[in-house]
């Protein structure tokens, strides 16, 4: 029995966040990390998102961005190296799902995307694909809710160091 849509949900955005906390990104912890401020992090977050909301077809719904800080190589946690990770809803038909999150898939693949999840889910018209970009290592996330009215997209970019103090 498949779950609901609040709670696949809640488990999606659980589980980036815990991706998020390991900042398992291209990227290493520390003095490697790159240099780049939360507003122009958040500014590509929602820019993948506005990509992503055009070649579905819909409209960017529900949406919300946050920063958190990335956890250190020895479990620490530092107020100046962040991820960013942007929330949204794109309403779509439910017979359109399945061929939308194909399309989405080839073309980000195209794109140069490491396609990270492709799957469906037996007996619905849901399903989910995630990708990874080529050039900074955002991973981003597009999945049916249930019932398949909307789609849930994540955005979680890699870590960074704030050029000013936090």
């Amino acid at each position: 029995m498949r779950s609901s849509s609040g709670f696949r949900v809640t488990a999606m955005l659980c589980a980036l966040l815990l991706a998020g906390a390991a900042c398992t990104g291209n990227k290493g912890k520390g003095d490697d990390v790159d240099i780049r401020s939360e507003a122009d992090v958040t500014r590509q977050v929602q820019q993948y998102a506005e990509q992503t909301a055009t070649a579905v077809g819909s409209t960017l719904t529900n949406a919300a961005a946050s920063s958190a800080p990335c956890e250190g190589r020895a479990g620490e946690l530092s107020e100046d190296i962040y991820y960013v990770q942007g929330t949204y809803q794109l309403p779509l038909a439910p017979d359109k799902h399945l061929a939308t999150l194909a399309r989405i898939r080839d073309q980000w693949r195209g794109q140069g995307y490491t396609i990270t999840e492709d799957r469906t889910f037996p007996d619905s018209a849901e399903g989910t694909v995630a990708a990874k970009t080529p050039t900074d290592g955002y991973r981003i996330s597009l999945e049916s809710t249930s019932p398949p009215t909307m789609l849930a997209l994540l955005i979680h970019s890699d870590c960074y160091r704030s050029p000013q103090p936090r």
